[in-house]
């Protein structure tokens, strides 16, 4: 029998609650499984909506709950009492108080939503419906209570007891038993509640606000942890600065607490004064974590924190403004982030990261808008599309405003908006506010409630003896699933015109003619299906566009009119750093297309000489060793991924060729311009000291840029140079990228750099986790299962599937579409298990899919087939059977 599909909840049917919880408390008891959970609730009817009579039904939401105790003004009730509620009559002439009671057991809680146990420390994720999973309540945003909460345990087994505000003394109770009360005074909705116990060891520091408030800070690992939360702590401090700073946010509890987990779903959780974290994302040390791995860790504490003020202080009002938290706050770390490291490459990362996440999310069959209308399963749209694209909508808008307005704008939406669960309407009024003399405000909420990436073509024509030329711009975007026709966006196009000095042209509103637009400083609006600037009065001698500089508006654009030739003046002369590199991988971009369309029919693959050279010059231009743009130089030449090679290549794809267009590319680049890239890491002392500052990362990246196209090369010695880069690794960014560049060319001396890398750190299963993926990423569904069987991996664990599973189907393009279907057929086997344990976990990696129907007919097939068996599974989740059944609807057309 076909499973049933989940029902649809609605942005349009949204009803306010018709009772209001204004303050609670809870006392919980951590006994096992015998644990209780006990809350009073102030409750009162909402007085914004009419009662008709003097009673109502409280429906109190309930998820994997056993019997529950209700007491209604100290008098027992017997309540109705489903799977999902608890339901019973209260006044609505008056407020009343609510008790309810449940009994729990921590350690069966395997879907690790609400309260569970992890390596004997009990831990909570609540949102975003994880609540109710503890007691039952009026789990939705919009409901904001402050809290009181005991903690009781036995001192033995739980010494550490947190949870949100601030904390009373602790006491000791009978029996060895201690309790200790934590206060919140600043009213939350539950998904932000938290609480935690058990052994753990503590990382003290402090921060003083601007207002001269001394506010303790502490980090919690589990034992013999501490050292490397180290760099956490500096970084927590860095960006509570930070945000004084750029936004004027002070913190406003006496403490603040981080507690780091083993098992965990998501990368961290913003609890009011308790940030919940996957321990991937505090632990560090040169020797067990790569650059990236400290950037994240840095971005992410930043991001957590941010929430406070973003998320928390001013919070949503129902989970389809999910993206007014999310890409807000998201916005703010990468801002943070910006300013902390290189502001050029984190932009090139981040681009490179929604180019290869959000834009195949946007193009396929789990499309859906920044804010959806409709959603069957909300664990299901933490999305890159409300994170990574929420995000760019705030960017064109900051941009838009200008820095002193924007910031002028987010101060009227905190001051305005503090203590209260609000839309997107909301922020975008005060962003309009704001406004000033900017003329009309673009309909930056079509942004949010349209979904795909808007295309945008150019058309670019100049004649250089009259001084005049032409930029013509259309757009259009693609139906997506439930939005067939789609309406023009306001595009912020960020434009300069350069002459043949490489300089931006000074361009005077009075020698311009804009027809379908606006143009504000150096960005034209584009606000129709159509629009166009007419430039005259220019200085004789080519001129050439730079558009959209810095990535200005999250779209897909071609320009006609400008030649290799023009492109590659560009990437070597455009004062805009972004654009000088964006220009050089549109040029990647169309010769790897060249090479796959040639591979698939058996065609020379032909001469790309001048790109080689152009892309020598701009990696390799000075000394190495004393040039400080040396991260910047290793994006440069760095190739787009298989993935993007694969997006844009489009449909009826063959992995294996999408690969080899790569491979080929490097290979040739080798023949080439070899000697030139020897020569350039002959001037490296390959050993590396694992120091962590920037200039020692920079380095790192473009050694490892070098040496991943040198991988490409077939000559013997290749093997002898990454041996010594290995040898010389003295942390782990050169160690496990060289062992992947070893992997990658199936040298003989991977498979001994293996068994030294488990040797030294089986015992570790964060680092053991970078020994699983880079496996993934470059093996067999046959690999995987033999991985399975090591004795450090942990099929429970959230971080070791994703090593292995997540890695295998989103970074393994010819893996996972393996021609034969092994792949599809191994995800489904495995996502099928999880399931059961996991919802959450299993929809995360079915979300892989997404892709199928990109691939060749015969792959599609196989896809299919994968898909509908877990379609038909018994007992199927909700989580899962949303993101399969979205997966096999038909295609927007």
């Amino acid at each position: 029998m076909k499973n049933e599909t989940p029902p649809s909840i609605r942005l349009a049917d949204y009803k306010p609650p018709a009772f209001l919880i204004d303050h609670v408390d809870m006392t919980v008891r951590l006994d096992g499984p015998c644990t209780q959970a006990k809350a009073t609730y102030h409750v009162r009817p909402n007085p914004s909506l009419v009662h008709a009579n003097g009673h109502g039904q409280l429906v109190l939401d309930a998820d994997a709950l056993g019997p529950v105790d209700v007491r209604v003004n100290g008098a027992q009730i017997e309540p109705q009492q489903d799977r999902k509620h608890v339901a019973f009559t209260l006044s609505t002439r008056e407020g009343s108080k609510v008790e309810v009671a449940t009994t729990l057991d921590p350690a069966s809680n395997t879907a690790l939503s609400g309260l569970y146990l992890t390596n004997g420390v009990y831990c909570t994720q609540c949102e975003a419906e994880g609540f109710r999973r503890i007691v039952p309540f009026l789990d939705r945003p919009d409901v904001l209570a402050t809290y009181t909460v005991t903690l009781e345990a036995q001192q033995a087994a739980c010494p550490v007891l947190l949870s949100n505000g601030n904390p009373s003394p602790i006491e000791a109770l009978d029996d060895g038993w201690h309790s200790i009360t934590w206060h919140d005074p600043h009213p939350k909705p539950s998904y932000l509640f938290a609480l935690v116990g058990g052994h753990l060891d503590q990382v003290r520091d402090s921060f003083t606000t601007r207002d001269g408030r001394e506010v303790a800070l502490s980090i919690y690992v589990e034992p013999g942890k501490a050292e490397r939360a180290t760099f956490a702590m500096q970084a927590l401090k860095r960006c509570m600065a930070w945000d004084e700073e750029r936004f004027g946010r002070l913190y406003d509890l006496d403490v603040f607490n981080i507690v780091a987990v083993s098992d965990f779903n998501l990368g961290a959780m913003e609890n009011k004064g308790l940030n919940i974290f996957n321990d991937k994302y505090i632990l560090a040390s040169p020797t067990t974590a790569t650059d990236e791995d400290y950037q994240r860790i840095d971005a992410i504490i930043a991001h957590e924190y941010f929430h406070n003020w973003s998320g928390n202080r001013v919070t949503c009002r129902d989970w389809f403004q999910l993206c007014l938290k999310e890409g807000l706050t998201v916005f703010r770390d990468q801002e943070y982030t910006s300013d902390i490291y290189d502001r050029t490459i984190k932009r090139i990362t981040d681009v490179r990261d929604l180019w290869a996440h959000q834009f195949p999310e946007d193009g396929g069959p789990l499309a859906h808008a920044v804010r959806p209308d409709s959603y069957r399963e909300i664990n299901n749209f933490y999305t890159a599309t409300v994170y990574e694209k929420g995000a760019e909508i705030v960017r064109m808008i900051a941009s838009w405003l200008g820095p002193q307005r924007f910031r002028a704008a987010m101060d009227r939406y905190f001051s305005t908006y503090d203590g209260q669960a609000v839309r997107l309407e909301d922020f975008l009024s005060a962003m309009k506010a704001e406004a000033g003399d900017l003329g009309a405000w673009p309909d930056f909420l079509g942004w949010y409630t349209q979904a795909g990436t808007p295309q945008v073509s150019v058309d670019w024509q100049a004649d250089t003896h009259a001084g005049t030329a032409h930029l013509a711009f259309s757009q259009s975007t693609s139906p997506t699933p439930g939005q067939p026709d789609k309406k023009p966006l306001p595009v912020p196009c960020r434009l300069a015109l350069v002459d043949e000095a490489g300089d931006d042209l000074a361009i005077s509103p009075d020698h311009v003619v804009v027809q379908g637009g606006r143009l504000v400083g150096d960005q034209f609006l584009l606000d129709s299906a159509h629009g166009s600037l007419q430039f005259t009065d220019l200085p004789s001698g080519t001129v050439r566009p730079s558009l959209f500089r810095d990535y200005s508006a999250p779209v897909n654009h071609m320009v006609e009119g400008l030649d290799d030739s023009d492109r590659l003046f560009l990437a070597a002369k455009d004062s805009n750093t972004f654009s000088s590199w964006a220009h050089l991988q549109s040029l990647y971009s169309d010769a790897l297309q060249r090479r796959y369309h040639r591979l698939t029919l058996g065609e020379p693959l032909g001469d790309d000489h001048a790109l080689f050279e152009a892309m020598i010059a701009a990696g390799l231009c000075c000394e190495i060793d004393h040039d400080t743009d040396q991260a910047g130089r290793a994006a440069t030449i760095t190739l787009p991924s298989a993935h993007d090679l694969a997006r844009t290549i489009g449909r009826n794809i063959d992995p294996l060729h999408v690969e080899e267009a790569r491979i080929s590319f490097s290979r040739d680049l080798c023949a080439d311009r070899g000697t030139s890239v020897v020569e350039a890491l002959e001037r490296f002392e390959l050993e590396d000291s694992g120091d962590i500052a920037p200039e020692a990362a920079a380095k790192r990246s473009l050694v490892l840029a070098l040496l991943q196209h040198l991988s490409r090369c077939e000559t013997p010695d290749v093997d002898d140079l990454l041996g010594r880069a290995l040898r010389g690794a003295g942390g782990m960014t050169m160690r496990i990228k060289t062992l992947a560049l070893l992997l990658q060319r199936r040298s003989p001396l991977a498979d001994q750099a293996l068994e030294a890398f488990d040797a030294e750190f089986h015992d570790d299963p964060l680092t053991m986790d970078k020994w699983f993926a880079i496996q993934a990423m470059n093996g067999t569904a046959d690999t995987l299962v033999a991985l399975e069987g090591h004795r450090s991996y942990d099929r429970e664990n959230p971080n070791r599937v994703r090593s292995l599973l997540g890695a295998f189907a989103t970074g393994n393009l010819s893996g996972f579409h393996a021609a034969d279907g092994s792949g599809y057929q191994l995800m489904a086997e495995r996502i099928g298990t999880l399931d059961g344990r996991n919802p959450q976990l299993a929809a995360r990696l079915a979300s892989a899919f997404r892709t199928w129907r990109t691939m060749d007919a015969a792959r599609q097939t196989f896809a299919q087939a994968a898909l509908e068996t877990l379609q038909s599974m018994p007992n199927i989740s909700t989580d899962l059977s949303d993101i399969v059944t979205r997966m096999l609807e038909p295609e927007a057309s």
